[in-house]
């Protein structure tokens, strides 16, 4: 009995080492799944590739296999293209997950690239591993309506390591913006303060920051607040609305890359801002301002974590244990130049704070007495040197400039007078043709010693008239050129179809078409409703297509509204199969009263015209330097105008 026990036991225990050998071969033959680095902007950018090599080096060095690892780049650009960043990231890892196939590990660096990440709900994104860097803990979600408004957009604040768990967080370092802390810092440096004024800009970063404050005020009713929003407002607004604070108010800076014009602003526009109310307290979140206008704050030790998100990598893909979310330390920052203005004494300070701008103290140093006599030495005898040679420089400096003045007024004086010969020359030369026509034509119907038929009478008559459009083509010319630089030109926007728009250009651009030559139309067959000025846009086409038929012999003329790249706006083309425009001439052909071919009647002045008015109906225009089979403008056009 006992014998038959012990034999079962025994095959039982070989059956699960064996189970358990073949587990381990199975898993060993597996293809393992790439680690996809995602960059929110160009990889190459300095502090990201300084991120990416760190993670490169602690990898490999871990014993990590680095030809497995790949970088994405979403090339987050302005914050108005956030509703499309959840697509555009799918678009690069989607490749990942085939053939039942998912990256081992997914690496998110950035602002931008962890929100698209984690507003995907996807389910084999919420399964993939992920660790984060390069933000701070708290994050919002982007808005599913991709025509929302974001530049009034309030998203709800989450927090990484509370709200997703049912994504799988494995690790990553990020920072804490401590709200609550940064408070009691103002209640404890400015006990009377009983508003507060938040700064935040047209980045990712600054309406996450908004929202993360908005969250946290509900827990401070006892304070008012406001919001200065760069989203919607340019640098000088927001300086404008800085310096109107008055009161007992407080400034909370969040960050400030970015007003609404889309541009980065320089690192030292924050003096500005500074400069415009000195007497109003500012405190730092995230160090902006620290240095030249915040008072201070309990900021982030911002560093690279390249090799300890690699570490993470590491030690879950070898133990299968998730580190989890690791948070950046903060320490107190202060600005010694700021203190002392609004006369804080250090004793109000928190302990193991850091100063900035402190001046370094020497006159205590052994050395200052003998190097302060030597400097005293040097320095009398170099000022009796250049008082001297001062004396001659100014002298030969006031030359120079006086030089310099003269040739620059020179140049300028050779400018004008050259376009005002160019302009007579070429006005003369294109008002006397049609003008000797008229005349000439005019002469022989009123001479009553010719006998004319009346075919003759008919044939003279349309000469006069087509040289009489002529002239008077060339005369609106010239007033549209004097209104565009007069900034007077006037645009009635209303409510249009695209198409129709097309075809009536089309239609009017085939009197007179050479039978060797077609026009045709791509058109959708739906409507495409746009808001635009009908007329100044048939102006357009009637240049771009007179353009076109000047220049095709023979073959064939479209007109096409193409996909457009942008959900916003449009993008039309004019094609032909004439004799085309270099390359190098791209530029030129936009330019006034230049022509690429001298012998074709026309003024120079049908395309600057033509991007004027593309320009001021906010889209832009340009030739097409990839077709080669002849001429190609392209222009885009909004869907919508801009109040």
């Amino acid at each position: 009995m006992h014998t038959v026990l012990k034999s079962h036991i025994l095959r039982i225990i070989v059956s699960i080492v064996s189970m358990a050998s073949l587990s381990a071969l199975c898993a060993e033959a597996g293809v393992k799944g790439p680690v996809v680095i995602v960059s929110s902007y160009n990889p190459g950018e300095e502090r990201m590739k300084a991120n990416i090599d760190q993670f490169y080096d602690k990898y490999k060095a871990k014993g990590g296999d680095a030809s497995n690892i790949r970088v994405e780049n979403m090339n987050c650009g302005i914050l108005a293209e956030a509703t499309e960043w959840q697509d555009n990231l799918w678009r690069l890892l989607s490749k990942y997950y085939t053939d039942g196939q998912k990256p081992s590990m997914i690496v998110l660096l950035g602002n931008e690239a962890s929100t698209a990440f984690f507003s995907l709900t996807r389910n084999e994104i919420k399964a993939t591993p992920v660790v984060v860097g390069i933000r701070s803990n708290n994050i919002i979600r982007l808005p599913k309506d991709k025509n929302i408004d974001i530049t009034t957009w309030e998203p709800k604040s989450y927090s990484l390591n509370r709200d997703y768990k049912d994504y799988k967080i494995v690790g990553g370092y990020v920072y804490k913006l401590d709200i609550p802390v940064n408070l009691e810092l103002l209640h404890t440096l400015y006990p009377d303060r009983d508003s507060i004024v938040f700064l935040s800009d047209n980045t990712i970063g600054g309406v996450t920051l908004k929202a993360h404050f908005r969250k946290v005020m509900k827990n401070h009713p006892h304070y008012k607040i406001s919001c200065i929003d760069g989203r919607g407002m340019s640098f000088q607004e927001v300086n404008n609305a800085i310096h109107e604070i008055r009161g007992k108010k407080a400034i909370i800076v969040g960050t400030w890359r970015m007003d609404n014009s889309e541009t980065l602003t320089l690192a030292n526009t924050t003096v500005s801002l500074g400069n415009s109310n000195r007497k109003i307290p500012a405190i730092s979140l995230s160090s902006t301002g620290l240095g030249d206008w915040a008072i201070g704050g309990y900021i982030p030790n911002f560093r690279k974590v390249g090799a300890e998100l690699a570490d993470d990598v590491i030690q879950y893909e070898q133990t299968g244990l998730a580190p989890g979310l690791h948070m950046l330390e903060n320490t107190y920052q202060f600005d010694y130049n700021k203190l002392k203005e609004f006369g804080i004494s250090k004793e109000k300070l928190p302990e193991d704070y850091t100063l900035v701008n402190e001046p370094e103290s020497i006159i205590d140093a052994e050395w200052f007495p003998w190097a302060a006599g030597i400097i005293i030495f040097l320095v009398t005898a170099l000022a009796i040197s250049l008082h001297y040679l001062s004396l001659s420089k100014k002298l030969e400096k006031k030359l120079i400039d006086r030089g310099h003045e003269l040739e620059i007024a020179r140049d300028n004086a050779e400018k004008a007078n050259a376009m005002k010969s160019a302009f007579i020359a070429n006005m003369s030369h294109e008002i006397r043709t049609p003008l000797n026509a008229i005349v000439g034509f005019s002469q022989l119907l009123t001479e009553p010693d010719i006998p004319l038929s009346d075919e003759e009478k008919m044939e003279y008559g349309g000469y006069i008239k087509v040289n009489s459009d002529t002239l008077l083509n060339l005369v609106n010319d010239i007033l549209q050129i004097s209104k565009m630089d007069a900034k007077s030109m006037e645009f009635n926007i209303v409510d249009a179809d695209m198409v129709e728009i097309c075809k009536t250009a089309v239609e009017s651009a085939r009197a007179n078409l050479s039978e060797e030559v077609s026009i045709v139309a791509k058109l959708p067959e739906h409507p495409v409703p746009v808001q635009t000025d009908v007329l100044r846009l048939h102006q357009v086409f009637n240049n771009l297509l007179t353009n076109a038929k000047k220049f095709t012999e023979h073959g064939t003329i479209t007109v096409a509204i193409e996909d457009p790249t942008k959900i916003d706006e449009i993008r039309i083309s004019v094609t032909d199969t004439g004799c085309g425009i270099p390359a190098d001439k791209a530029d030129f052909v936009f330019q006034r009263f230049k022509q690429i071919d001298s012998f074709k009647q026309g003024t120079g002045l049908g395309l600057p015209i033509t991007r004027s008015i593309i320009e001021n109906l906010g889209g832009r225009i340009w030739l097409d330097t990839e077709y080669h089979d002849g001429a190609r403008f392209v222009f885009t056009h909004p869907i919508r105008q801009k109040e």
